[in-house]
């Protein structure tokens, strides 16, 4: 379990952008394009029907860039290697904890699974647009749980179950308040909509579990009496990276952090893959508030 697909950094290691060739040595970093960008996927699985489409973009230095408008192209591609246009969507700049934090995120639909390709525009003030390419895969569904799919009730450990002591279920500093209802009692009827953050602060490949917790606690201190909000550890105490915690195998989460926002059936209407800011995370669950 990593977090790497929500750091720019990090995010050099996921799928290169053809046509950068994949390096023989996973520590060798790619190679910008002629143009000098390279388009990063920071989606760990992206699936038929709608995504949050995450990339980053790093400079001939190896830099993240994280300025200027992007534009991205959705291409399916054939078996003959040529592409048809099936959508345009732009890209914004989210990030947590500081610029390096953060990516770039567009809406996208894919209608059909197989072999995709995007078409990254970068403009920049006082400088040549930029044009960087990448392929990815498209899987027939997700593993983790989907938009309008149910959420697992899931008997995550409580405050309760650790005699009030959070340090056993929670690895930032301070720990968190976000633990005094398990998933399963926070989709029992009747319930609140739910907030759900899985994401470990000292253990996050990353970096970003932290900050992103923060995101979560700050959106909290405005809708905590309106909504359940839970946070779980990836890893089981004492926190060793070699024990998953129960919750994390049964929502089959590919990486970390992950943020789900949940309705009061039960059913997963937004979903947050690495870095979502306070400002992404606010009206998605104002959303099934009403």
């Amino acid at each position: 379990m990593g977090g790497g697909v929500a750091s720019l950094l990090a995010a050099c290691q996921s799928a290169p952008a053809r046509p950068v060739p994949t390096p023989v040595n996973p520590l060798i970093k790619p190679k910008p394009e002629g143009n000098g960008v390279v388009a990063l996927q920071a989606s760990s699985e992206l699936a038929v029907g709608r995504n949050r489409f995450a990339l980053g973009l790093v400079d001939a230095r190896n830099q993240p860039m994280t300025s200027g408008t992007v534009q991205v192209e959705f291409f399916k591609l054939k078996a003959d290697g040529t592409g048809e246009k099936r959508a345009e969507s732009p890209a914004l700049f989210r990030s947590v904890g500081g610029q390096s934090k953060g990516v770039w995120v567009a809406p996208a639909e894919f209608g059909e699974a197989g072999s995709w390709g995007a078409q990254v525009n970068l403009v920049q003030p006082n400088a040549a647009p930029l044009i960087a390419r990448m392929n990815f895969d498209v899987r027939d569904r997700f593993s983790a749980p989907g938009y309008g799919e149910p959420a697992v009730r899931s008997t995550s450990l409580t405050a309760k179950d650790v005699g009030g002591d959070l340090s056993h279920i929670c690895t930032n500093q301070p720990p968190c308040e976000l633990h005094s209802i398990s998933i399963a009692d926070a989709l029992a009827p009747g319930q609140k909509p739910l907030l759900a953050i899985f994401a470990t602060p000292a253990l996050c490949t990353s970096a970003t579990c932290g900050p992103e917790l923060d995101a979560a606690l700050q959106v909290h201190q405005t809708y905590g009496d309106r909504a359940n909000f839970i946070h779980v550890e990836i890893y089981e105490y004492p926190f060793d990276g070699q024990h998953v915690a129960k919750a994390v195998d049964e929502w089959h989460l590919p990486s970390d952090p992950w943020t789900f926002v949940i309705d009061r059936g039960g059913i997963v209407r937004d979903r947050f893959e690495g870095v979502a800011p306070a400002e992404e995370l606010e009206p998605a669950l104002k959303a099934v508030l009403t």
